[in-house]
């Protein structure tokens, strides 16, 4: 390489060193209309930032007449010749539909942005009174920590400068240009919004301006810029009213309940979920009715909106949000979630036929689909604590549901997904209601519509007109193989609840037979078809389960006992049952006789399955025994009065040697295998219904030595194994099921310090448990123990400590997301261990050092110096800080004064005023 070359390479060099510290590049070749336009406005800006007067500066540098005096006057000409600047830019930027190209290279950037902040904080933060804007200190402004100070001129002599900005930016921002595309998300969009704002509030002759501003935002960008103006104009009641009057606006727009809730919850920002925070979601829905609007229009434009959303079950992190929305707003005031939420299903699913029309179609199949979406997105974030809601919901909706699956069966349409809802209605709500009014509604006799088939294959509702039968014949032979259907649905239905709970199988088993029985006890209600379909249930359900029922016969016995007693009661009672007992021995002919032993038989034709069954028993457990020995005495009793029947089968019974039996222990009421196969169902509802039962048995301390099965510690590996599980409803009620066994047992919080800081497990699994150990401090930092402290905080430091052995160890440990969740948890610990920190300060110290000298994370460098506010919240605080007082104080002095990130030196200001209103407090006290 030649030295020509070689002295080249190092001017480049030079250069471009030049341009990476952000210093003006003299000498760049500039050929472009828009590039001389930045250069000649780049020469009269330059410097501007280094000048006490840089108003005088800038309209010196503009060309200002010098003999002028007046400083508004210099001020709007200044604040002109930047609007004309920028409508310059924005005429030059325009976009050409023939080039992808951004006009605006990235070396200019710079001086557009400071051309709007010179706009910003010399036009308008200088005019506009305190409470009418957002405080700089609190703008996510990056790079913003230039020279702010400024002089504060009177607003109406100011309030041209405002009107011209407003006009002016108003225009840029209708534009189609790149300046439009690279202001309209950063600095200066906001800034002309509070002047529509303003101007809108006392004159409405600007609601112009600020519709057409609007127009041009997200709805979450508003609730955002509009939440945060209102939380700052508070000392203006009528003006914070009118803020609220616009946000409340935003909510009512077709995505405002979704923009709010991404707000709330930072589900955009990809923050850690806080179900706390929907607490302030619901204030937000019951406090934000306009004056002008009724409630009903508010809550019926809320929950269409709500409901909407609940439509797409493709979002389960949203869905469990709403959910839990609706259940909070249930306990406030349930009227309103029925009213504007259940009605609007029910009325789906159980539509009135429309008078005076010839539409036979009552819901289309897009209307039924999306109903049945809704119920199947709040059923999945729901469990046993809310039962009240469940039985709420699904009681009016069940049987439709019930003859939907049944329906979309018979079409050879996917109706497990169906059945499965069904299935988890029983178990999370009043199981036995539900399955009672399934056996005793089996088949839809009466309705007055039924379902039907789209061209697009979705099913619909439609009117009855009786048209599937032809004869008589025909409609009775329809009847029979429907029953031969929906008794083999339920069996499947009783199916998926035994796999699921095998206690279930013996309540279904215990209503089906209760529900026969008792029928026959109460003739006029004994219609012949439905004993028909009872009888089909009950010989089915026998047949299907025979082997569950003979492994744990508990049920069926219990029943038997309690059938047989009544029956045997209600022959004593009759006053010719002695009569009719010798008739039957007699075999007479008595036409009275024959009838009583024919409605005898009938009356016990359902126990005939069930008493082969027990005749065939060995029991193996001593409750089982019990009950056997209980119903052979009751057979031996009322010998004379069994019926031909069931004869042979009672003999039998009776005949069962009940003392030579091999007994086992009595089952616990806790099956720990049952809580494994509902771990593993498919509905989250159901998993979490596993998982708090298996917490509250832990928590009831009945684990031990003797089961250790499910002993704490097994409960533990288990919910900590669920954290993994893709649906948020599952893993944020694992996270407080951990919580509260953790603070249960305390021993067990290494087992999760390890899990946290040391094993293999996904970040996300590693974050959940950061987001448990920070819940647990909060609950518990009072009362830890020294080295459980020290355990917490020695692990914080060296995950978020760059040059820890545990980073080297564990690569997932250099993850930002890792050291922000550390850091969070190191500042929980600050505040809330006591004194039991002190030993630790100074490392405490030395980590925040560290983190703002060397880390470049913006995120980090505020989270670590949030952390000695977090030391000074503490009831000891100043105690704590006493040995390290002056050097906390020369760092946060530092980081305030030299930080270019306007939040983190705002948190350094706000730690370092903290530390003064606390010695001042201490130095009261001691006076």
């Amino acid at each position: 390489m030649s030295t020509v070359d070689e002295e080249k390479l190092k001017q480049l060099k030079k250069e471009l060193e030049k341009f990476k510290k952000g210093e003006t590049i003299k000498g760049r070749s500039r050929t472009t209309p828009l590039g001389k336009l930045f250069d000649q406005i780049s020469n009269k800006i330059d410097g501007f930032q280094l000048q006490k007067d840089v108003v005088g500066f800038l309209y010196n540098n503009f060309g200002g007449d010098k003999t002028e005096t007046d400083r508004i006057y210099k001020r709007r000409y200044v604040i002109g010749q930047i609007l004309d600047s920028l409508s310059e830019i924005n005429k030059l930027s325009m976009k050409n539909k023939e080039s992808s190209m951004i006009s605006i290279p990235l070396y200019d950037i710079r001086i557009v942005g400071e051309l709007t902040n010179i706009l910003i904080i010399h036009g308008i933060y200088s005019v506009v009174p305190q409470g009418y804007l957002i405080p700089l200190d609190q703008r996510k402004l990056k790079n913003f920590k230039i020279q702010t100070a400024f002089e504060r001129i009177d607003f109406k002599a100011g309030a041209p400068i405002l009107k011209d900005i407003l006009c002016k930016m108003t225009q840029i921002f209708e534009s189609d240009s790149d300046l439009k595309d690279l202001i309209l998300v950063g600095t200066g969009f906001t800034d002309t919004l509070s002047i529509a704002v303003l101007f809108f509030f006392s004159s409405d002759e600007y609601r112009q301006y600020l519709d057409k501003l609007e127009s041009k935002s997200s709805t979450y960008q508003l609730l955002s810029f509009y939440s945060l103006l209102y939380r700052n104009s508070k000392q203006n009641p009528k003006y914070a009213n009118f803020v609220l009057s616009l946000l409340t606006k935003q909510i009512l727009k077709p995505n405002g309940m979704e923009s709010l809730i991404d707000l709330v919850m930072g589900l955009r920002e990809d923050e850690d979920i806080d179900i706390t925070k929907i607490n302030y979601v619901v204030q937000v829905i019951i406090s934000s009715k306009p004056t002008g609007m009724s409630a009903v229009e508010y809550f019926q434009n809320i929950f269409t909106q709500i409901y909407k959303l609940l439509i797409l079950v493709n979002r389960p992190l949203m869905n469990t949000i709403l959910v839990e929305i609706i259940n909070d707003i249930y306990l406030k005031n349930k009227a309103v979630i029925i009213d504007f939420l259940f009605k609007e299903i029910w009325k789906t699913f159980n539509p009135e036929p429309k008078k005076e029309s010839d539409d036979i179609v009552l819901v289309c199949g897009v209307d039924l689909n999306n109903a049945f979406n809704v119920c199947l997105s709040i059923s999945r974030s729901l469990n046993r604590n809310n039962q009240e809601i469940i039985n709420e919901l699904f009681e009016p909706v069940l049987l439709k549901l019930w003859y939907y699956a049944n329906f979309q069966k018979e079409k050879g349409k996917d109706y497990g997904i169906v059945v499965n809802l069904i299935k988890n209605i029983i178990i999370l709500g009043d199981t036995k209601h539900f399955v009672k009014l399934i056996i005793s509604n089996l088949i839809n006799f009466q309705d007055k519509w039924v379902f039907g088939t789209e061209d697009n294959n979705l099913t619909y509702i439609k009117c009855n007109t009786n048209e599937v039968y032809t004869n008589k014949d025909n409609k009775f032979l329809k009847l029979f193989d429907e029953i031969d259907f929906y008794v083999d649905s339920f069996v499947e239905l009783a199916t998926k609840l035994n796999d699921s709970d095998s206690e279930l199988l013996n309540t279904v088993l215990i209503i089906v037979l209760d529900t026969f029985t008792s029928k026959s006890f109460a003739s006029n209600l004994d219609l012949p078809i439905q004993r028909v379909i009872d009888l089909k249930l009950i010989q089915s359900l026998l047949e299907t389960f025979r082997i569950e029922i003979e492994d744990t016969p508990i049920a069926v016995l219990f029943f038997t006992n309690t059938y047989l007693t009544q029956f045997f009661n209600s022959k004593k009672s009759e006053p010719d049952a002695e009569l009719r007992v010798i008739d039957e021995e007699n075999d007479s002919d008595d036409e009275d006789g024959e009838e009583a032993i024919i409605q005898d038989s009938e009356n016990v034709i359902a126990l005939v399955p069930v008493l082969e069954i027990i005749s065939e028993l060995r029991p193996s457990r001593d409750d089982e025994k019990n009950q056997l020995e209980r119903l052979q005495t009751l057979l031996k009793q009322n010998n004379a009065s069994i019926p031909t029947t069931i004869k042979p089968f009672t003999d039998r019974i009776v005949e069962i040697d009940t003392h030579n039996l091999v007994l086992k222990p009595k089952i616990d009421a806790f099956n720990i295998e049952t809580i494994l196969k509902q771990i593993n169902d498919t509905s989250p509802s159901i998993r979490v219904y596993a998982l708090n039962n298996l917490t509250e048995h832990a928590l009831s301390g009945k684990t031990g030595e003797g089961n250790s099965n499910v002993s704490v510690k097994y409960t533990v590996n288990l919910l900590i194994a669920q954290l993994k599980d893709p649906e948020p409803y599952v893993y944020l009620n694992s996270i407080k099921c951990l919580v509260s066994i953790i603070s249960y047992d305390k021993s067990f919080l290494g087992v999760l310090v390890d899990q946290y800081s040391h094993s293999p497990k996904s970040i996300d699994e590693k974050l959940r448990l950061g987001e448990v150990i920070t819940k647990f401090v909060k609950l518990n930092g009072k009362v830890l123990k020294q080295d459980q402290v020290k355990e917490i905080i020695t692990m914080c430091i060296n995950i978020a400590r760059s040059d820890s052995k545990l980073q080297q160890r564990y690569k997932d440990n250099k993850d930002v997301r890792m050291k922000m969740s550390a850091l969070s948890i190191l500042g929980i610990s600050c505040s809330e261990c006591g004194y039991d920190i002190v030993p630790y300060v100074s490392d405490i110290v030395d980590l925040i050092h560290g983190i703002i000298t060397f880390e470049d994370s913006v995120e980090l460098k505020r989270a670590a110096v949030v952390i000695v506010n977090d030391i000074v919240r503490n009831e000891k605080g100043l105690g704590i800080l006493e040995n390290y007082g002056e050097k906390i104080q020369i760092l946060l002095e530092f980081i305030a004064e030299k930080d270019t990130d306007l939040l983190v030196s705002g948190f350094a200001e706000d730690a370092l005023n903290s530390i003064e209103e606390s010695f001042q407090k201490k130095l009261k006290i001691s006076g």
